[in-house]
């Protein structure tokens, strides 16, 4: 398939970017304030980030047991289970 991509944009004036990742171990190691700052650099609009940002950064979480529940704790790496 990338074979496909990159002979077609010989064609073209479009510059080609590929990048690969380790799915194993992305989902586990992201990094959301990295993130944001590329979306910046890119230009995304500032709706958009923020919307993202709210999805992730400064979420805290607690874990409940049969004693009761550990203390709020928060966390700033990692995708939520089933985001894509």
């Amino acid at each position: 398939m990338l074979k496909v991509i990159s002979e077609r944009t010989l064609d073209t004036v479009v510059e080609l970017c590929a990048c690969f990742i380790d799915w194993q171990k992305a989902f586990y190691r992201f990094n959301w304030n990295k993130l944001l700052q590329i979306l910046k650099v890119t230009g995304i609009d500032w709706h958009q980030r923020k919307l993202i940002s709210k999805l992730y950064v400064d979420q805290s979480l607690i874990v409940r047991l049969d004693q009761g529940e550990t203390r709020n704790a928060k966390f700033g790496r990692g995708v939520r289970n089933g985001a894509v």
